[in-house]
């Protein structure tokens, strides 16, 4: 768990560094898309949806200190119900958020089939508390294996340059996610110790089902200045990745999406090892 522990230090160190002024949220486009809407109860429905996108990203003015918490009541993530037609001859009708698990559609832009799931939000409080934060959202799937992730991109308004990415851990056995790293930076300054024991408890929050590996979790970790260098030295070589393929883009838009790609991949990093190691103990 080393690797893990020199490597979130130096994480949250480099990704906070934003306000909560001037906010604009980008979403997919309005019109009905293809799509298939599973259902808590196991059914199906083929056709399409309206009013469910999650942002495709989140820009600021200022990008320095702000809560991801405090974005779920007010970005459009916990609609209550979406608009659902089996064609375009049909009349639309609603249903209601909470009977759904999750959603797929082909996202022609990206090449891709994209996946939002609706999940209830975790908190993890400052004495090791993990309570119900009352937000029940629909996220993007980032990536998913024996811990999944849902989240989306924040990025600097006017240049499109990446800022962070705000993601969800979520144990597919059920519907609960929690964000690791909600926290301010104020929060930050006051005690990265109370910080760091903050981000464990919410991880143990989504493996609790294993208990040898939430103990592995509490096992204290000394970094040292190798272990610094190494991961800065990580850090210049992903820095080079995205210059270089950027180099090779030619609109605007492909190159903000590959720094954000690659950014975010070397963010979640830490946690995906960690997801590695849980994959290995909790079978």
């Amino acid at each position: 768990m080393k690797k893990f522990s020199v490597i979130l230090l130096l994480l949250i160190g480099k990704i906070y560094g934003q306000t909560q002024s001037d906010i604009n949220f980008y979403f997919g486009k309005v019109e009905y898309i293809n799509a298939t809407v599973n259902l808590i109860d196991g059914k199906r429905l083929l056709g399409e949806v309206q009013d469910f996108d999650s942002p495709n990203f989140i820009e600021f003015t200022n990008p320095y200190d702000f809560n991801p918490s405090t974005l779920e009541s007010n970005n459009n993530l916990d609609r209550k119900k979406i608009k659902f037609r089996r064609n375009a001859s049909e009349k639309y009708r609603t249903i209601p958020s909470d009977s759904i698990n999750y959603i797929t559609y082909f996202d022609k832009d990206l090449n891709k089939v994209k996946e939002f799931k609706r999940l209830h939000i975790l908190k993890a409080k400052s004495n090791g508390e993990i309570v119900d934060s009352g937000n029940t959202v629909f996220l993007p799937l980032i990536k998913n294996d024996s811990i999944n992730f849902y989240g989306y991109n924040i990025t600097i308004k006017g240049t499109g340059k990446y800022a962070r990415t705000v993601f969800y851990m979520n144990n597919p056995k059920d519907n609960f996610a929690i964000n690791p790293l909600d926290f301010s930076l104020m929060d930050l300054m006051g005690n990265k110790s109370k910080i760091h024991s903050k981000v464990i408890n919410a991880i143990k929050a989504i493996v609790k089902d294993c208990p040898d590996f939430t103990s592995k979790l509490e096992t204290k970790q000394d970094v040292t200045k190798e272990m610094e260098k190494d991961a800065l030295q990580k850090y210049q070589e992903m820095e080079k990745q995205i210059a270089e393929g950027k180099n090779k883009l030619k609109s605007k838009k492909e190159k903000n999406a590959f720094e954000a790609e690659v950014y975010s991949d070397y963010n979640l990093r830490p946690f995906l090892n960690l997801t590695d190691d849980y994959k290995k103990m909790c079978k």
